[in-house]
């Protein structure tokens, strides 16, 4: 291993001059979908037999404030977008295997958690706007759609989860 002193360390840059103002960990409005999301829904959906069109959600995948969630058939969350992380300030690890309404709070309408417990238990789809929570206790408004997902035996396999933040 090279042992440099610590002022080598510390002085290693300072001698730089930059034209244009470096850039570092500045997220922009708009990603490109990444690939492996895309394939990691595709294996899913193959793996499970979804009977489902994939490519509605892939929309979702794109922009700053639009997240995918799927959940199993008992509702604990199985996989999420890295958009999910942006809007919630939440990794895949922290909520791996939670369900989704750990993210309600004292705002969140009673009226739309009930209509959503409603849709779930009756396998319906939902759509409508609910109010959040992110990591760090602020409050967000959301659009949501979630969709029971079945497989070609029409047993319901999963839940999806299209989010989009107002």
């Amino acid at each position: 291993m090279l042992d440099l002193s610590p002022k080598t360390n510390c002085d290693t840059f300072t001698g730089i001059r930059t034209t244009t103002p470096l850039l570092l960990g500045m997220e922009f409005f708009s990603k490109p979908t990444r690939q492996d999301e895309w394939e990691e829904l595709q294996a899913m959906q193959m793996e499970r037999d979804w009977l489902y069109d994939l490519d509605q959600a892939k929309s979702y995948l794109r922009g700053r404030k639009k997240a995918i969630v799927v959940t199993d058939s008992s509702q604990q969350i199985i996989w999420t977008s890295l958009g999910f992380t942006r809007m919630t300030g939440y990794t895949f690890c922290e909520v791996y295997h939670k369900r989704p309404s750990f993210l309600q709070g004292e705002k969140t309408q009673p009226e739309i958690r009930s209509k959503i417990r409603e849709c779930l238990t009756e396998q319906e789809v939902f759509k409508g706007s609910i109010i959040n929570y992110r990591k760090s206790g602020q409050f967000y408004t959301c659009d949501v759609h979630i969709l029971p997902i079945f497989n070609k035996r029409q047993e319901l396999v999963n839940f999806m989860a299209l989010e989009e933040e107002k």
